[in-house]
């Protein structure tokens, strides 16, 4: 077939036809044009989208949490994970701004426990970074109020404190409301500690919610007293997990009141050893710091595991709370003749702590002697500095525990007493602490 032909083949018989394909092919055209220009504008929409979305995110305001953790002590990392995780099961999409003194260690510590998660240390260093502690010879006796006056005159002029004033600013523009996180961090004994609790009082009066959850109070001597009371009347919850703190506060306003210990916000779901079979029966944590005459304490420790017969070779689980405390309990374990079995630190929060029922447990500390107690286990505590630790263990007994207490240096040795009766107990102090919170968090 020659070329004529073939295009006569394929050429339109009619200049009818051939404008109706024409007119075909200009429609076709028009409509890939149409929709290309619907195209552009769902991508203007979507970009519009993006840009809302990215500014909404940096407009949400925060839930500023005041804290201690980062340390590392068990305990204050404990009480904030758990009110994180609290945090991203009820408001995932909320920021969160967690202020405390070790702000890099508690980021790791604390990641992945919130998805919207930012650690500062800017109230933390307010309350160290001023001539009041600089020029103290003895911080413990300084009053709370002049450290207290200095955070305050900052949160409203960054200019004095221009180290931290992007932080500051967060705090001004960013904040939704604060929660004091609970914790004995805050008394008389470490003023510049106590003296964060000028953060909530600004946020109150600056007209946004504040509240203080789960704290021991105590020490708390007369010449703080007055600014703390200023904080009291300012919050809407001011809650202390001993009976003691609350009598300290020296009011009966209804924003007052006697509470679990924060670690119970999730009721402890999730906190235990993931394989509590492989526990040992005897547990000991004896600490380093707060210690007066610490031989005295470890040969206590020694004497009593004598007392109720642990047998020779036995496994002794000692539990760190703090890195590089427990060196001369492990030694002094081993040379009793037992098998010392180490729990550090990092490993209570990944592996979970180490106590299940039927366990006997010795402590110094306050939230093993909490913990162990709360699931069941028997046990006895020591007091190792009158008028903190004391307190500490009052308020476990008054929250379930029935543990003995035993003497530094006594010859006689009680039984270990027994845990919490009822171990489900855990889940009432959860709703009460979360039923608590719902002045600030909702439910």
């Amino acid at each position: 077939m020659d070329i004529r032909t073939d295009l006569g083949n394929h050429m339109p018989a009619t200049r009818r036809a051939l404008y109706g394909q024409t007119a075909d092919l200009r429609n076709r055209l028009q409509q890939l044009g149409d929709h290309d220009n619907q195209m552009l504008d769902e991508l203007h929409k979507l970009r519009r989208m993006v840009e809302n979305l990215e500014r909404s995110q940096r407009e949400r305001k925060a839930y500023y949490l005041i804290a201690e953790a980062g340390f590392p002590n068990y305990g204050d990392e404990l009480i904030a994970r758990e009110w994180l995780r609290y945090l991203a099961w009820l408001h995932p999409e909320t920021p969160v701004i967690m202020d405390c003194m070790h702000a890099g260690s508690a980021a790791a510590l604390l990641y992945g426990q919130h998805p919207q998660l930012t650690v500062v240390d800017t109230v933390a260093r307010l309350s160290v970074e001023n001539v009041h502690v600089d020029k103290s010879d003895n911080l413990s006796a300084e009053p709370v109020q002049p450290i207290a006056d200095h955070i305050l005159r900052a949160l409203d002029d960054d200019g004095m404190a221009a180290q931290v004033a992007a932080g500051i600013r967060l705090i001004q523009r960013s904040m939704r409301g604060m929660h004091v996180l609970g914790g004995g961090y805050l008394n008389s004994m470490w003023p510049a500690n106590l003296a964060r609790l000028a953060a909530p009082l600004w946020a109150a009066s600056h007209g946004l919610p504040a509240m203080v959850t789960g704290t021991g109070i105590l020490p708390l001597e007369d010449k703080d007293l007055d600014f703390v009371r200023q904080v009291v009347d300012a919050v809407q919850l001011f809650s202390c997990r001993d009976a003691l703190s609350a009598q300290a506060l020296g009011t009966d306003a209804d924003n007052v009141r006697v509470a679990p210990d924060d670690c119970f916000v999730n009721g402890l779901e999730g906190v235990y050893h993931r394989d509590p079979a492989s526990l040992p029966d005897v547990m000991v944590c004896v600490q380093n710091d707060l210690v007066d005459g610490k031989q005295s304490v470890v040969d206590t420790m020694v004497r009593t595991l004598q007392a109720w017969g642990v047998e020779p070779g036995a496994r002794v689980g000692v539990v760190e709370c703090i890195p590089y405390e427990v060196g001369d309990v492990l030694a002094a374990v081993a040379q009793a003749g037992w098998t010392p079995v180490l729990f550090p630190m990092q490993l209570l929060l990944e592996d979970g702590f180490p106590a299940r029922e039927g366990q006997r447990w010795l402590s110094t500390r306050y939230h093993p002697h909490l913990l162990a107690a709360a699931v069941g286990a028997s046990g006895s505590y020591m007091v190792v500095k009158p008028g903190y630790y004391d307190v500490k263990h009052d308020a476990v007994l008054r929250m379930g525990s029935h543990w003995t207490p035993i003497a530094i240096g006594a010859d006689v040795i009680p039984e270990p007493g027994q845990g919490f009766a009822d171990v489900s107990k855990r889940f009432v102090y959860r709703d009460q602490i979360r039923a608590d919170a719902a002045v600030l968090y909702g439910r």
